[in-house]
């Protein structure tokens, strides 16, 4: 059976796509709809996401060109949206399962493959795509409940996967070639096992692994301990961190009923760059939530100017049936939103901008990745800067780690690397 995966969304729904093919992979033959086009599927599977009203509408949209590329294949909806929307896609024309769970899944895949009656093709010609870095769940669900998000109603309460069983998941990712793990979750700042944390789960891993790079995705200020900081002294260990600020104001933040402000946020970021000079900060932050005014909209420019991040992603309030802000007054207009956003994406461009120059000149080991149709190598640094390898004859260091001099700015606004001899 032929089984064309779309994810959208998340690391943690790419890591639940992945388990599928992990699971399923000696049975069934996978092709991930981003990089892939069979020449016939019979299942697609669609791994929805529901973060904002936006990623809804894509996650539907989704369907309708796979179904034209794969006209008979089953469509399978799967993922967050499936968790909070179910009655809208199971409307879909061409939805012919909503899933909610992952062993309900894995029946349904099962139960699909029995159905099937003509004989398998092998996956000769079929393109593997392998990664160079794989992510880890390490914990699933939310309990903060802030005012404008989705999530804990789609995944529910939080659980700690067990230590031994990460670690074991880590060593096997290992064996199989991979070269930098990326620890993920839904708030894995929460992550805890008998009194430990998630400071106490990296310094396991990085004991009882082999893992040349291990990252981690994103951590919240309040579940921020201070023994993270002697650990990132471990080159093992990326200086980088995806800390969502969410709003530079401190009046939003409460609104929004985030569990920190900016005093604990800026706190953290000091103690980091302490710790490393050079250590890489990236964030999210929401435009226009209910009772942003010019003021406070101006509070959280000022504010990520101060922090100097090294990229921010960027999202215009998204309304969200079911959460407290979807019935706060004071709701901003869209194109007041849209004209913030632009505002902040300049802002940006600079910050960012002015984190790679600083870096310039530099000496960093970068994981090259697979070459690209062009045949050029990319890959990041431990501090997650893009950056383009410019030597000639690189194939043969794909998914391998090389030191790189970090030369220049290109025009594309990646940095330019040398690998040193």
């Amino acid at each position: 059976m032929r089984i064309v995966i779309k994810t959208l969304g998340c690391k943690a729904n790419r890591y639940e796509s992945d388990r599928i093919i992990e699971k399923f992979g000696g049975k069934f033959i996978f092709a991930d709809a981003q990089f892939q086009k069979l020449d016939y599927a019979d299942v697609i599977i669609v791994n929805t996401c529901t973060v904002t009203e936006n990623a809804d509408k894509k996650s539907r949209q989704a369907v309708l060109p796979l179904k034209k590329l794969y006209p008979s294949a089953k469509v399978i909806i799967f993922g967050c949206g499936a968790n909070t929307n179910s009655d809208e896609y199971k409307k879909l024309q061409n939805v012919d399962f909503v899933v909610k769970k992952p062993e309900e899944l894995d029946k349904l895949l099962l139960k699909l493959s029995k159905l099937k009656e003509k004989t398998f093709l092998n996956d000769k010609g079929l393109k593997e795509i392998s990664r160079t870095r794989a992510l880890i769940k390490i914990q699933d669900g939310c309990n903060n409940f802030c005012s404008y998000c989705i999530v804990p109603f789609a995944r529910g309460r939080e659980q700690s996967r067990p230590s031994e069983e990460i670690i074991n998941e880590i060593n096997n990712k290992i064996k199989k070639g991979y070269k930098e793990i990326v620890i993920t979750g839904i708030n894995i700042g929460q992550w805890k096992e008998n009194g430990r944390d998630l400071a106490d789960l990296i310094k396991m891993i990085l004991k009882q692994t082999d893992v040349p790079r291990l990252r981690l995705s994103s951590v919240e200020p309040q579940n921020f301990s201070n023994k993270f900081l002697g650990l990132f002294k471990n080159p093992r260990f990326c200086p980088h961190l995806h800390i969502s600020l969410q709003s530079g104001s401190d009046e939003i933040l409460k609104k929004m009923r985030r569990h920190y402000d900016t005093k604990l946020f800026s706190k953290m970021v000091e103690n980091l760059r302490k710790a490393v000079p050079h250590f890489g900060i990236t964030t999210d932050v929401i435009i226009g939530f209910p009772g942003e005014t010019e003021k406070l909209f101006k509070e959280t420019l000022e504010y990520v100017k101060k922090i100097k991040f090294s990229k921010i992603h960027i999202f215009p309030y998204s309304k969200r049936k079911g959460t407290l802000a979807a019935d706060m007054p004071d709701q901003i207009p869209s194109s007041i939103k849209l004209k913030r956003c632009k505002i902040l994406d300049d802002v940006e461009k600079e910050l960012r901008m002015e984190f790679y120059r600083n870096n310039i000149g530099r000496t960093e080991e970068i994981l090259l990745e697979n070459p690209d149709e062009k045949g050029i190598i990319k890959g990041f640094t431990s501090n997650y800067i893009k950056t383009r390898i410019t030597n000639s004859g690189l194939n043969n260091f794909s998914k391998t780690i090389k030191k790189v001099r970090l030369n220049k700015l290109l025009p594309s606004g990646e940095m330019e690397g040398i690998l040193k001899s």
